[in-house]
């Protein structure tokens, strides 16, 4: 890994001693720091109570459930990056190492239902856990970009691309195609119809830089103005990570039906004969496992922004953007619409609009923001304070209203960014 890493530290260097030729030159070094929590369905409290334990009622578990969809999802991101950029003339260099941890979870309203309550309510009924995703990711990621700007008809068009190379640490991802439940009338018996397939890297070598595997990602961007408006249209971390073959992949499709035990003789009954019942059953439940590799996706995003500027005597200028993100579950089909469509759906992430506003408040930049969409899919408040005017601090909250709304919040963000200008 440290060998990739410093092949391309070795290749953007002649490009930046090239920039240096010109006397026009900014140079910037931005460190951020970012903490995101988002469900369309579970609150900071039920994520609080799971993870500290403790009772939970009746009453409060039908309350998580009442709040759920027929599709639910859950994703969080702890992330740091440094970066780089350099401006000289017309071109732009930048270079950024970025540490990430993803998580995302996707579940129906069933699951939960069993998972709170058991199945003793649900008599009669056929639950169903199709499209059950779980997927946790850690990786490094190490990007080179470059843009540069043309002049075309009088108009300045700047076009930027960048080649990411991830470094993957672990993995861990779970995947039901199709999953159902049903309990017959007094519990006389149950079916469980289910295929599954499960993969995990290599916990022996568990640590913060090891590779399991490595992948690729990739930028484009493009920004041009039109008479006050500044446009621009991107794509960001479209990539992947194959997974070493060191790694276990399981798979299973089975239906399985349990009758209960059959207990010849009441007197005679004890654990042996329990355990020797149960061993039976879970033989019918083969889970084959192989080591294998597997290829998983990262987040991308897909968006347009505009900027205008304002003659308004509270605000400097505005932007209104919408956002779309791409992650299918899995590589299981060849590019075509299909599968672009599958990435946007899967990805359990809407369209995301935002509208964003510039305030010069004594010695701070305010930039409140309204928006919609995105992994709650509910309307949100955010704030971003910048603090000093050539380097710069931001401390910024893209869900303020989870502030007024306590452990009923479907959202956490926090994010912090220093950058130095020289």
């Amino acid at each position: 890994m440290s060998k990739k890493i410093y092949f391309l530290i070795l290749t953007i260097i002649p490009f930046l001693a090239k920039a240096s030729d010109t006397t026009l030159t900014k140079n910037t070094i931005s460190w951020n720091s970012k903490i995101n929590l988002e469900s369309n369905a579970l609150t900071i409290d039920f994520i609080s109570r799971m993870l500290g334990g403790g009772f939970i009622s009746d009453t409060q578990k039908n309350n998580w459930i009442s709040k759920l969809s027929e599709n639910n999802t859950l994703f969080s991101e702890f992330s740091n990056n440094i970066s780089y950029n350099r401006i000289s003339g017309k071109n732009s260099f930048s270079f950024s190492v970025a540490d990430r941890n993803l998580a995302r979870i996707a579940f129906t309203g069933d699951l939960m239902k069993v998972a709170l309550f058991g199945n003793y309510n649900y008599q009669g009924d056929t639950l169903l856990f199709d499209k059950t995703n779980l997927n946790l990711t850690r990786f490094q990621q190490v990007k080179i970009g470059y843009g540069r700007e043309f002049k075309i008809q009088d108009k300045t068009v700047k076009v930027s691309t960048a080649l990411s190379y991830l470094n993957g640490n672990q993995h861990l991802s779970f995947l039901s195609e199709k999953a159902s439940f049903y309990t017959a009338p007094y519990g006389t018996y149950n079916d469980l119809e289910y295929d599954i397939t499960a993969f995990a890297t290599d916990t022996a070598n568990f640590n913060y830089f090891e590779n399991n595997g490595s992948g690729v990602a990739f930028d484009f961007e493009l920004n041009f103005q039109l008479k006050e408006k500044k446009y621009s249209i991107y794509l960001f971390d479209l990539g992947y990570i194959n997974w070493k073959e060191s790694a276990l992949k399981y798979n299973t499709d089975t239906t399985y039906s349990f009758k209960g035990f059959e207990i010849d003789n009441l007197l005679e009954f004890n654990d042996s004969l329990l355990e020797k019942e149960a061993d039976q059953y879970l033989e019918d439940i083969y889970l084959n496992a192989k080591k294998d590799n597997i290829k998983s996706y990262i987040p991308a995003n897909f968006g347009l922004k505009i900027e205008a500027p304002l003659n308004d005597l509270y605000f400097n200028k505005y932007i209104f953007g919408v956002n779309l993100k791409w992650q299918p579950y899995q590589d299981n089909m060849l590019l075509s619409l299909e599968k672009i469509l599958q990435g946007f759906y899967e990805s359990g992430y809407s369209p995301y609009f935002y509208l964003k506003t510039y305030k010069q408040y004594k010695g701070a930049l305010l930039i409140p923001q309204i928006a919609i969409g995105g992994y709650t899919q509910k309307l949100s408040f955010g704030l971003t304070t910048q603090f000093f005017k050539k380097s710069t601090l931001q401390l910024g909250c893209q869900h303020l209203e989870s502030v007024f709304k306590g452990k009923d919040s479907n959202a956490l963000s926090v994010y912090l960014q220093m950058r130095l200008k020289f």
